[in-house]
């Protein structure tokens, strides 16, 4: 197979040819696209699997780095262009380049891509001295795209690229890339990877179809001819700086190239690319036309995708379409029981409450050592100690929550195995050595609640039977049926005391090579186990299949989470999961409830992306949707205090609470504050908004939700950093609104709220202060001050008719809540 070595004639880091692939096997080390003008054609991509790639005129393909390649068959009409992009370039244009694969499938999507190539080949067409910037400017953006939306694989193993890196040639051509200014020789490079000079002489012509001075000095006239058409300098000191030994060997090697000297080339480079370009294209004009009314239409059309949602509402007519469930306002989750007694997240806690009002705090670890539930020296010895348990559970009902209490972890006094412990605060998760140890707890536990809180109040409670269900020894050491059993008699132990009572089973966290939930249920039904309400976890973060033995009490440490490349799911993956489990669980416990007991984006303590404006937006876009399918909807932490991994000490950190630990609200709070204005009537609800009325109250809700590019997906982590988070999302046009609104009249105030990266967003407030590792009082109330919502209110005489429009760029939120005003 033959390396496919492309000229880059003139000196831009693109090269377009007509109709080049060929029938012979061959393969390039940068990236093709390959458009189709007119008729058909089929080429084989990629040696191992075989892919072959039938494409019609209109459509385009990309042929990877690495990547064989050969033409088939075409039709006698076929016409395509086929875009080279130069490997030394796009290494420094995108991180890790040579490692990633970009696939290009429906092409329908493509309409950006598919305006920056035509933008692209415009310019290359044309004879202008300024071309070279633009299309710079273009393949830049061109590439963000790609990286951002298309790139489907980070970290590519497969056998083909693993034997071209391997390549001496290839090794010998990169060495020749990075290191142009030295004067290098064959020999010297043969000695240096210890082959001899003849043996690679013949490998080198044998793969470039060149020789290697030949090979050297066409890399090097492709760095002079960028200098020298582009830039103003010296001719001179552009020779000595491409690696030429002298000025003479320059010029000799320039006229043998180009029969004209390079003060006559630069003067004349317009026309000289034009005949160039006519002698392989023949008339150009059909290829600037071309390409002309592509973005002509593309243009016309909108290619920005400015994405538009025009709506007429008669609010006199129109029926309250049905209810909003809140589901997002049931629980939020604070920790451990333990992190409750700490009075930094009582204060955070009291006014989260006032400001959003959760029904419920959900909790663990209600049985850790930390808090001395269980006293004695041995299992015929024990009693038990209520008084911190008593503290944690008085103060959330003083704020008017209820507890969704989870019984969880294992008293080490109870617990079968001593060494199996997890997170910063070192639970013990393994089962108990005696069952009836554990149900004599869990009696003592219930019947002291009930004594002094009364049934009626205990029997709106939740209580949850330990934590996840087992998945590799993570959150229960021991097997699926034992923590089955486990949960059927601790259920039987809560219901025999009241079957008032409500009783859940642990989370399913969705393992796919693991999935318990059908499994779990066909259990609890078959041995007629209570199951009042049914738990999952939703992350959209990938956890890696871990192959070998982990020792758990070494795992959660801070080191940990900087070693694991997560992946991330699609968009709509919390929707998903929830439908699929709530149909499931119709056929076993329709009556039950379904919650979502832990939900973020990511359960990584620190992922950077919590912190940011988009939080705001993914909040939002899957609490509307998630009311269709869930009973409740906890978000994972309400403050960055709370973690089991040690905290870090930047401000913004990734913590996945909704306030960091210095109690400043990220973009995410306000998020809950806007959802928790809402109404109780839904009269109109899209794909980026909502319309809810309360009496009289009319609420707007609209936003311009982003998600995560496909690079950052598939783990690329070289595209954030804690300062840069925004490079990770895909690219969203501005969204564009008008509500046309008939039938309101009267007196109104007019609240426009505006949650963007400019208002609403503590972390960018935080890089526009300069970024402080630290943050003295002062700085903190600036921030908490800087990081509210913009607001402006209107006053409003109505007789009838009312339009509400605006545009919202990505990340951003607009909240409008219109307001009947009564006369005196």
């Amino acid at each position: 197979m033959n390396y496919e070595k492309i000229d880059f004639k003139f000196g831009l880091p693109l090269n377009i040819s007509l109709n080049s692939l060929v029938k012979q096997q061959k393969f390039n080390r940068s990236l093709k696209i390959i458009w189709l003008l007119k008729g058909k054609i089929t080429y084989s991509n990629n040696s191992e699997s075989r892919d072959i790639i039938n494409l019609k005129a209109g459509e385009i393909k990309i042929i990877n780095s690495y990547t064989p390649f050969q033409l088939l068959r075409k039709s006698k009409d076929a016409e395509y262009l086929v875009f080279n992009f130069k490997y030394s370039y796009l290494l420094n244009l995108i991180s890790n380049f040579e490692t990633k694969i970009y696939k290009l499938n429906n092409q329908d999507n493509l309409t950006k891509i598919k305006y920056l190539i035509a933008l692209i080949a415009r310019d290359y067409f044309s004879s202008h001295y300024q071309v070279e910037e633009k299309i710079k400017k273009n393949l830049a953006e061109l590439f963000r795209e790609l990286n951002n939306n298309y790139c489907i694989y980070n970290q590519r193993q497969d056998q083909f690229y693993q034997e071209a890196r391997g390549n001496i040639v290839l090794k010998v051509i990169e060495k020749l890339e990075n290191q142009i200014q030295k004067n290098l020789t064959l020999k010297e490079i043969a000695e240096e990877l210890h082959y001899n000079s003849s043996y690679l002489s013949e490998k080198f012509k044998l793969l470039t179809g060149v020789n290697f001075k030949k090979f050297l000095d066409r890399l090097r006239l492709e760095k002079i001819l960028s200098e020298l058409l582009y830039t103003d300098q010296n001719i001179n000191q552009i020779a000595l700086k491409a690696g030429f030994r002298n000025v003479k060997s320059f010029y000799r090697v320039f006229n043998e190239y180009f029969e004209e000297s390079p003060l006559a080339v630069k003067k004349n480079y317009p026309q000289l690319k034009k005949l160039n370009l006519i002698e392989e294209f023949g008339e150009l004009s059909y290829y600037i036309q071309y390409f002309e009314k592509v973005i002509k239409y593309f243009k016309e059309n909108n290619f920005s995708q400015v994405k538009k949602i025009e709506s007429e509402i008669n609010l006199i007519e129109s029926e309250r379409i049905k209810n909003v469930r809140p589901v997002w306002q049931k629980l939020i989750n604070a920790g451990t029981a333990q992190s409750i007694l700490d009075s930094n997240l009582r204060h955070q806690i009291r006014e989260l409450q006032q400001e959003i009002n959760f029904e419920y705090l959900r909790f663990e670890g209600i049985f850790n050592d930390d808090l001395e539930v269980c006293k004695g020296d041995s299992l015929e010895n024990i009693h038990y100690n209520w008084k911190l348990v008593d503290n944690i559970i008085d103060f959330i009902l003083e704020n008017n929550l209820k507890p969704f209490i989870t019984l969880s972890f294992m008293p080490e006094l109870l617990a079968s195995q001593k060494d199996k412990t997890i997170f910063y605060y070192q639970a013990n998760f393994s089962p108990p050595q005696k069952i009836e140890a554990w149900l004599e707890l869990i009696n003592a536990f219930i019947i002291h609640l009930i004594n002094r809180y009364s049934i009626e109040e205990v029997k709106s409670w939740y209580f949850q039977v330990w934590t996840e269900f087992p998945h590799q020894g993570f959150h229960w050491a021991g097997t699926e049926l034992e923590y089955f059993e486990f949960y059927a008699r601790t259920a039987e132990k809560i219901k025999g005391i009241s079957k008032l009572l409500r009783v859940g089973p642990a989370s399913e966290t969705f393992f796919e090579e693991n999935f318990l939930s059908q499994k779990f249920l066909k259990y609890a039904e078959k041995n007629n186990i209570a199951v009042d309400f049914y738990n999952i976890n939703l992350y959209h973060n990938s956890v890696p299949v871990i192959e070998e033995e982990i020792d758990m009490s070494q795992f959660y440490k801070e080191s940990t989470l900087e070693d694991i490349k997560f992946k991330f799911k699609e968009k709509d993956y919390s929707i998903k999961m929830s439908k699929k489990i709530k149909k499931l669980l119709q056929d076993y416990y329709p009556k039950a409830e379904l919650i979502a007991t832990r939900w973020n984006v990511s359960w990584n303590a620190k992922e950077l992306v919590h912190d940011t404006a988009f939080m705001s937006d993914f909040i939002i876009d899957n609490a509307l949707k998630l009311q269709d399918y869930l009973d409740g909807l906890g978000y994972l932490n309400l403050s960055d205090l709370i973690s089991e991994w040690p905290i870090n000490e930047l401000p913004f950190f990734g913590g996945r609470g909704l306030m960091n630990t210095e109690g400043i609200k990220k973009s995410g709070y306000y998020a809950y504050i806007v959802l928790s204005e809402l109404g109780d009537k839904i009269i109109a609800q899209g794909d980026n908004y909502i319309i809810t009325a309360r009496g009289d109250d009319l609420q707007f809700l609209i936003y311009n939700y982003a998600y995560l590019s496909k690079s950052y997906q598939n783990a690329d982590y070289s595209i954030i950093d804690k300062y840069n988070r925004y490079q990770v999302f895909e690219n969203k046009s501005d969204l564009k609104f008008i509500f046309k609104l008939n039938g309101l009249k009267g007196k109104y105030k007019l609240s426009q709220y505006k949650l963007n990266r400019d208002s609403g967003s503590a972390f960018d407030q935080w890089l526009k202060m300069g970024a402080p590792s630290d943050l003295n009082n002062h700085e903190i109330k600036y921030l908490k001050y800087k990081s509210f919502p913009d607001l402006r209110i209107e006053y409003l005489d109505l007789e009838g008719k009312y339009k509400l429009q605006g545009e919202i760029k990505s990340h951003g939120i607009e909240f409008y809540l219109l307001r009947k005003q009564f006369q005196i």
